[in-house]
C-alpha cells in the first residue's frame, strides 16, 4: 500500500466540502467508499439477522440452509447469462444502479412481509431471498466491472483495505445498536425495524455509486453476442476459459469455499438451540468480529504489500479454521464475542487476496466473462456445502460438522500451497 489506510479516510474527511477539487480518481475512491460505508446498514442488519429471524420463526436445519442455498444455485444458474447481458452494457454505473433498485426492493419487502403475512412466513422470506439472487448474479458481474474500471490497478489494494476497514467499522456500530433494539423491542418488530434500516442505507449508497466516473482512456469491455442456440453459446463460452491460473486458482477457492460454508447455516442454529444465545449476546460476536475485521485489514493489508497474496492465503486459510472447532467447544453464549474474533481477524487476509487475485487471472479482453464463471462455480459450492452441513450434521452433529469443516481448510491450504496461488500476476 502507498499510504496507510486510515490516511485514504483522513483524506477523505479533510476534503468532503470540496470534491470538486478533488481529481477524477480521487473523487471516484471517495464515492465509492462512501456507497461501501451505507452499506455496512445491511451488512450488520438483513445480511446479519436475516438466519437468526428465520430460526426464531422455528426454521429447521434444512430452512436454515435453504436460506443459504438455493439463492446460490440460483446464482450459479444466472451468473453466465448474467455476464453476457451485462457486457453488452454501455453505461455499467447506470446499469448497476438500476439492479440495485430491485436488489435492494427485496429487502424492503422482507421488512414490511410480517404486516400482511403470518402463515407460511419463513416459506415466502426464503422465496424473496431466493428470487433476489438473480439481482446478485447481475451484480456481481457489473459492480466488479465498474471497480476495474474506475479504480487503478496500483491503488485497489489500498482502496479495497481502506473501505473494508470502514464498512467493517459501520458494520460494527450497527450490529452493536441493531442487537440491543432486537433484545429489547417485541418480535417480530424488531427485525422488521432492523431490515427497514438496511433497506435505507442501502438505497442511500446508491446515490453515491451513480456519482462514478469512467475515465476517458478506459474504453468499456463489451462483446458481441451472436445469435446462437443457447448450448452451442454455452459451449463455445466454456471453452474459452483454458487458461491453467484461472483453473489452479477456481479449484482452490472452491475447496476454501465448501470448507467456509459447510457449517454457515448451522451456526445460528447452534448459537439458538444449543448455547440459548440472546439477540443481544449475537449482536456483540458480530461486533467483535468486525472489530477484529478493522484489525486485520490493516495488519493483512501490510502483509499483502510486502510479502504478495501467497503467503497470506496459507496463513489465514489454516488458521480460519480454527474458527468452527472453538465454536464447536464451547459451553456458553459468553465465549462467542472471544472467538468471533479469529474469525474477523483471519478471513481479512482472505478477502484481501481474493479480489485482487481473481482480476490477476481473468484477461482483460474477457474479464466480465471470467467474473462470471467464477460466479458460477462459487454459487455452486455455497448451494452445496450448507445443505451437505445440514444432512451431516443429521448423522455426526453439528459440532462434528464444525470439525470437518476445519480439515477442509487445510486441504484448501495445501492446494493453495501446491499451485502456488497468489504468488504472482499470471496472466497476459
Amino acid at each position: 500500500m502507498r499510504l496507510p489506510n486510515i490516511v485514504y479516510l483522513w483524506n477523505f474527511i479533510q476534503h468532503w466540502l470540496h470534491v470538486r477539487k478533488l481529481s477524477l480518481e480521487d473523487r471516484n475512491i471517495l464515492f465509492f467508499t462512501l456507497d461501501t460505508a451505507l452499506q455496512g446498514l445491511m451488512m450488520g442488519g438483513i445480511f446479519n439477522f436475516l438466519s437468526v429471524f428465520v430460526v426464531r420463526l422455528g426454521a429447521s436445519k434444512l430452512e436454515t440452509s435453504l436460506l443459504t442455498s438455493l439463492p446460490a444455485i440460483v446464482m450459479a444458474l444466472a451468473s453466465i447469462p448474467a455476464g453476457q447481458v451485462v457486457q453488452r452494457q454501455t453505461n455499467l454505473v447506470r446499469y448497476t444502479n438500476w439492479v440495485r433498485v430491485f436488489h435492494r426492493g427485496a429487502i424492503l419487502l422482507i421488512a414490511l412481509l410480517p404486516f400482511f403475512v403470518h402463515d407460511y412466513l419463513i416459506f415466502f422470506i426464503l422465496t424473496i431471498w431466493t428470487f433476489k439472487a438473480i439481482f446478485n448474479a447481475l451484480l456481481e458481474s457489473s459492480w466488479m466491472g465498474v471497480i476495474a474500471d474506475v479504480i487503478p490497478p496500483q491503488r485497489r489494494a489500498s482502496v479495497n483495505g481502506a473501505r473494508w476497514a470502514i464498512l467493517s467499522v459501520v458494520t460494527a456500530i450497527s450490529v452493536a445498536i441493531f442487537g440491543v433494539m432486537l433484545d429489547r423491542l417485541p418480535f417480530p418488530l424488531n427485525y422488521q425495524i432492523v431490515f427497514l434500516l438496511s433497506f435505507v442505507g442501502g438505497a442511500a449508497g446508491m446515490g453515491f455509486f451513480g456519482r462514478l466516473q469512467v475515465p476517458d482512456n478506459v474504453q468499456p469491455i463489451t462483446a458481441t453476442i451472436q445469435h446462437t442456440r443457447v448450448g452451442k453459446q454455452l459451449r463455445a463460452y466454456l471453452y474459452s476459459l483454458r487458461v491453467p491460473a484461472f483453473v489452479n486458482y477456481e479449484l482452490t477457492a472452491t475447496v476454501l469455499r465448501i470448507g467456509l460454508n459447510l457449517p454457515s447455516a448451522l451456526y445460528s442454529v447452534y448459537w439458538i438451540r444449543e448455547l440459548n444465545a440472546s439477540d443481544l449476546w449475537i449482536g456483540w460476536q458480530s461486533t467483535t468480529s468486525k472489530l477484529a475485521l478493522i484489525a486485520g485489514y490493516l495488519v493483512w493489508g501490510r502483509v499483502v504489500s510486502r510479502k504478495g497474496y501467497h503467503s497470506s492465503l496459507l496463513l489465514c486459510t489454516v488458521c480460519l479454521g480454527f474458527y468452527p472447532v472453538l465454536t464447536g467447544l464451547v459451553k456458553d453464549q459468553v465465549w462467542l464475542p472471544l472467538i468471533s474474533i479469529v474469525q474477523g481477524f483471519f478471513v481479512t487476509g482472505i478477502d484481501l487476496s481474493f479480489f485482487d487475485t481473481l482480476l490477476a487471472v481473468c484477461p482483460t479482453d474477457r474479464r466480465v466473462s471470467f467474473i462470471a464463471v467464477n460466479t458460477l462455480l462459487a454459487s455452486l459450492a455455497i448451494f452445496i456445502a450448507p445443505i451437505l452441513g445440514s444432512i451431516l450434521a443429521d448423522w455426526i452433529d453439528i459440532r462434528g460438522v464444525f470439525f470437518v469443516s476445519a480439515g477442509i481448510h487445510i486441504i484448501a491450504a495445501l492446494l493453495f500451497w501446491r499451485f502456488k496461488v497468489g504468488t504472482r500476476p499470471e496472466i497476459s
